[in-house]
């Protein structure tokens, strides 16, 4: 249960990273393909997610910990990504200049 819980974790912080307004700015002046790629950032964030949890009896426990975190954490950053773009749609039609809705 708890890998899942540390997937959904990874996966907002990824998503938060890598895709908001937040964090846009450190994006553009850093350039790293580590921020603007969530599959990358998840492997580095689920890393220091497992450093950080002190139940882990070996490497091999921690590495496969790490990778199925990864794995999980896929499908709700999948998620997150396919609602942002329609939000971000919703709101250019929202805000266009020959919107009706306002």
């Amino acid at each position: 249960m708890t890998i899942i819980f540390v997937a959904l974790a990874v996966a907002t912080i990824t998503m938060t990273i890598t895709r908001s307004n937040l964090f846009e700015g450190i994006r553009k002046t850093l350039n790293y393909k580590l921020i603007r790629c969530p599959y990358c950032a998840a492997h580095w964030i689920s890393f220091g997610a497992w450093c950080c949890y002190p139940n882990v009896l070996s490497v091999f426990d921690f590495t496969i910990n790490v990778f199925a975190t990864v794995a999980l954490s896929t499908l709700p950053m999948l998620v997150i990504d396919y609602f942002n773009l329609r939000m971000d749609k919703h709101a250019k039609i929202l805000h266009s200049s020959r919107s009706t809705l306002l």
